[in-house]
């Protein structure tokens, strides 16, 4: 069963409504949230139900009753305009399971998503690939992330996003000094994410959408 006032966050990603889930079972708090993500994109919806604690739950899904398939055919653009390129980010976390479902969540918001575990990786893998924003967690295996914004603009300009643990003012101003343009304290959440890669776009004038 779920306590009733947290029965409206349960959706929301990194949320697991009580620390001793996460002792005695692990896990992120981000199956449901991918899960009403896919139930979005299908025009359908889920909600949860539960009289309290240890009362059980129940989970409801409702589609509209269109096709979970549909076909889409390409419109031609009009002339002189060009279709708007996917998004391209660079997620660099060496949390496996983390970095694995930012990209699933992310991708599902209609982003084009590479992750890399190490400053290493993400340096080899903006020296192949180009993209347009780098969100990179600080506490790297082989170096910070500090270091690998540093380093990365001497492969492509990027501007960053940082995340941390850690939120207080100097935390901020370390990560400002080293280039991100932004900070976010874990966990971070995928609307919080998002806004802050439109608040980059705006800056540098890219009105490019997801």
């Amino acid at each position: 069963g779920i306590s009733p006032d947290t029965v409206p966050r349960i959706f929301d990603a990194f949320e697991q409504g009580d620390a001793r889930i996460t002792r005695e079972f692990g896990g992120l708090g981000l199956g449901l949230a991918i899960s009403k993500a896919i139930m979005e994109l299908h025009g359908g919806t889920i909600r949860a139900e539960s009289p309290g604690a240890g009362r059980g739950s129940t989970f409801i899904i409702e589609l509209t009753g269109k096709p979970l398939e549909v076909a889409v055919t390409e419109q031609p653009a009009a002339p002189g305009c060009l279709p708007t390129p996917a998004l391209r980010l660079l997620i660099v976390e060496d949390h496996s399971d983390t970095a694995r479902a930012l990209k699933t969540l992310l991708s599902l918001e209609g982003f084009v998503v590479a992750t890399a575990n190490t400053v290493a990786s993400a340096l080899a893998l903006a020296k192949a690939e180009t993209f347009d924003i780098l969100v990179s967690d600080l506490g790297l295996p082989d170096a910070s992330g500090h270091e690998l914004m540093k380093r990365i603009q001497d492969v492509q300009p990027l501007p960053g996003i940082a995340m941390s643990g850690y939120g207080m003012e100097e935390d901020v101003r370390k990560s400002h000094e080293a280039g991100f343009s932004e900070h976010l304290v874990k966990p971070v959440k995928i609307p919080q994410l998002i806004a802050a890669i439109q608040r980059l776009l705006a800056a540098r004038g890219d009105g490019r959408k997801s």
